[in-house]
Parts: structure tokens; C-alpha cells; sequence
């Protein structure tokens, strides 16, 4: 739990600090994305597996990680690159995630689930519009509703 608190909180501390500092680049965006995608891992392979979760929303959670790949996979077609965003949404939905733990001790996992996958869904076909209809790669795209018309 040590290290899940510390590589959260460094996850949401470190864009903000590199742009106040001037430091940012693709090479530490691309990580940025990796590190939430490794968060995401760790929630549902450590700590799911602790929880009883409803069949039914395993099921859910498999068809939301299918979603996050057809985006990568539509990304690496489409630009020849994985290309992990980093929206309003999905740092939404990470820092979400990240409270997780926080959530059950409140609420039932079931009900933590569901809130947390409707965010993942809406993230991800978010994602995946960007991934489809994008010319250029940004990963840095703040989401949808800030595309300039």
C-alpha cells in the first residue's frame, strides 16, 4: 500500500512540476501515460483480487481494458506510435482510481465499480475519438470539449 500511495501521489505531482519548471517533454509524457497505465494494473490485479466483485462486473472490467487497447491500437495505426493521452478525463479517472481504496471504505466495491467504470468508458471512447480523428499526435490533448471548432 506503501508504494501505491507514493507512485500515486508522485503520479499527480510530476506534469505540474515539470511545466512550473520549464522541463517537460514527449519522452516524459509518454512515461506519465505509462505510469497511469501501470496504476491501473496495479488496482486491478493486487487489489481487486482481495474484494469480491460481481461476475458481471469483471466482465465490464474486461470489456473497459479492450476499449483502452482498441484506442493504443487505433493510435499505433493511425500515427505509428503508442500514444497514451493525457486528457482532463483521464486524469480524472486516474485520480479516481488512485482514491480506490479510499472509496471502499465507505462503499461497497460493487457500487465503487460501477462509478469508476462508467468514468473509464466515457475516458476511453473519449480516447478513442482523439486516436480515430486526430492529425497530429498530442499527448497533451486536453479532451474533446476543448477542440477548437
Amino acid at each position: 500500500m506503501v508504494i501505491y500511495v507514493v507512485a500515486g501521489l508522485t503520479d499527480m505531482i510530476d506534469g505540474p512540476l515539470a511545466r512550473k519548471l520549464n522541463i517537460t517533454s514527449q519522452l516524459g509524457a509518454k512515461l506519465d501515460g505509462g505510469a497511469d497505465f501501470l496504476l491501473a494494473l496495479v488496482v486491478l490485479f493486487r487489489i481487486a483480487p482481495v474484494i469480491e466483485i460481481a461476475n458481471w462486473i469483471m466482465i465490464w472490467i474486461f470489456i473497459a481494458i479492450g476499449m483502452k487497447l482498441i484506442s493504443l491500437l487505433i493510435g499505433y495505426m493511425r500515427h505509428k506510435e503508442l500514444i497514451l493521452l493525457h486528457t482532463y478525463l483521464g486524469k480524472f479517472f486516474a485520480f479516481a482510481l488512485f482514491l480506490f481504496p479510499v472509496f471502499y471504505l465507505f462503499m461497497s466495491a460493487n457500487t465503487v465499480l460501477i462509478a469508476l467504470l462508467v468514468l473509464a468508458m466515457v475516458t476511453f471512447v473519449e480516447d478513442i475519438y482523439i486516436n480515430a480523428t486526430s492529425k497530429e499526435v498530442d499527448l497533451n490533448d486536453k479532451g474533446v470539449l476543448f477542440h477548437k471548432k
